[in-house]
């Protein structure tokens, strides 16, 4: 058994972390901790966060048994009682670490092909990369970031860089890669596009309620267009033009961005109800 603890969050906003194999463990300490997993209640994978978790300690759990994962996040409020002891224990093992300790682990979103190498552009702003980089989302659908493609963010409204810390900080910048790219080229629908960035938000360890914000971000302010097709013939043979036309809804603004990142701070929301989800005073397009 492997066990991931990941614990941010809290006044403070450290990450702290451990990793757990109980094949490296001597039998008593074994014991214990497979003792503490069994009666932890904890037989299949959730997602749960109470009203209002922004200031209580948020913790993400991975338990690898049996070519399975269970993966648990939560924050302190809304720990079960049975799983208490065992959030104690492994809280009380972790230490400081590094933004994106535990995005290793196997999910259910997907997953990463590569890492992220770049070099910066001398204006300061744009990204070039030097290797290639890919998502593998759930339904197997690959988007590549081949090497060469410069990205710089601007696939996310500036309005919302507060709430993540800029676009390639931390969890999300795996995600705002190929978010860029995707809306850079615009070979698939916009919907499909923001879609793939909340997924890989998530493969990338990003939390849910975060992760949320930003895919209403970009569903109801990112960039959105619409492809035509124009038939003609040339030299006697038909030819097809692929004309794309934006049809980018106007960007938020600050505020606006705030009330957003509170309501989804206070209610738990679907990510399939962010499409049509109307947030009073956000000014959104659906």
């Amino acid at each position: 058994m492997r066990i991931t603890f990941v614990q941010s969050g809290g006044f403070v906003g450290t990450i702290k972390g451990c990793r757990i194999d109980t094949a490296a463990l001597e039998p008593a300490e074994r014991a214990r901790v497979e003792s503490l997993v069994a009666t932890s209640g904890i037989t299949a994978s959730f997602a749960q966060r109470s009203a209002a978790a922004r200031d209580v300690k948020q913790y993400q759990i991975a338990i690898e048994q049996d070519a399975a994962i269970l993966r648990v996040e939560c924050d302190d409020r809304c720990v079960p009682e049975a799983a208490r002891p065992l959030v104690g224990f492994l809280a009380a093992k972790a230490t400081p670490q590094r933004p994106g300790f535990g995005d290793d682990v196997a999910s259910d979103w997907g997953r990463f092909v590569g890492d992220v190498v770049a070099r910066w552009s001398h204006n300061g702003r744009d990204m070039t990369l030097t290797e290639p980089f890919a998502y593998v989302d759930p339904r197997a659908v690959r988007w590549d970031a081949p090497a060469g493609a410069v990205v710089n963010g601007a696939s996310i409204p500036r309005a919302f860089w507060s709430v993540i810390g800029g676009p390639f900080e931390g969890r999300f910048r795996n995600a705002s890669v190929v978010h860029d790219v995707a809306c850079e080229i615009r070979t698939r629908e916009w919907q499909a596009v923001h879609r793939m960035f909340y997924e890989a938000c998530r493969c990338g360890g990003v939390a849910v309620v975060k992760a949320k914000t930003m895919y209403y971000a970009v569903w109801h302010f990112g960039p959105r267009w619409r492809v035509e097709e124009r038939r003609t013939i040339v030299g006697g043979r038909p030819q097809v033009e692929r004309v794309v036309h934006d049809e980018t809804p106007p960007q938020p603004t600050a505020e606006q961005a705030v009330v957003i990142e509170d309501y989804f701070a206070t209610h738990d929301v679907d990510a399939a109800a962010i499409p049509t989800l109307a947030i009073p005073g956000a000014g959104a397009t659906p």
